[in-house]
C-alpha cells in the first residue's frame, strides 16, 4: 500500500500544481469565453494559488511520508468539499455529471490511502 500511496500523492500533487501554474498565468483557459471580465480573470487566480499550495502539499505528503497523517486528512477534506461544490452544481442543473465523477475521484483516492493507524 505504501508504493500505491506515494503513486497517488505523485500523480495528484503533480496534476493539482499543473492545473495552478496553468490557471495562474493563462485563467482564460479556465474559463468560457463570455466570462473573461477581470473579476473573473482574478478568482481564478486566486483559486490557481490554492491549487499550487494543494499541489505542494501532496508532494510534502510524499517526501515526509511517516509524518503525513494531518497533512493527509486535510487533503481529504479539501478534495471532499471540492467535489461537493461540484456535485451541488449538478443536483442543481448547472453542470453535466462529468465534473462531478471526475472530482470524486481524488476523494476516493485519499479516502483509500488514508492513514487509519498511527503506524500507516
Amino acid at each position: 500500500m505504501n508504493a500505491f500511496t506515494k503513486l497517488v500523492y505523485g500523480v495528484l500533487g503533480a496534476i493539482a500544481l499543473a492545473a495552478g501554474i496553468v490557471a495562474l498565468f493563462m485563467p482564460e483557459i479556465a474559463l468560457p469565453p463570455a466570462m473573461t471580465m477581470p473579476m473573473a480573470r482574478h478568482l481564478v487566480r486566486e483559486q490557481a494559488s490554492a491549487f499550487v499550495f494543494i499541489g505542494l502539499m501532496f508532494f510534502w505528503c510524499l517526501t515526509h511520508y511517516a509524518q503525513r497523517r494531518p497533512v493527509h486528512w486535510a487533503l481529504l477534506i479539501f478534495v471532499t468539499i471540492f467535489a461537493g461544490v461540484h456535485w451541488l452544481d449538478y443536483v442543481a442543473g448547472r453542470s453535466g455529471p462529468f465534473y462531478p465523477l471526475i472530482n470524486t475521484i481524488p476523494v476516493a483516492l485519499i479516502a483509500l490511502t488514508a492513514p487509519w493507524t498511527r503506524l500507516s
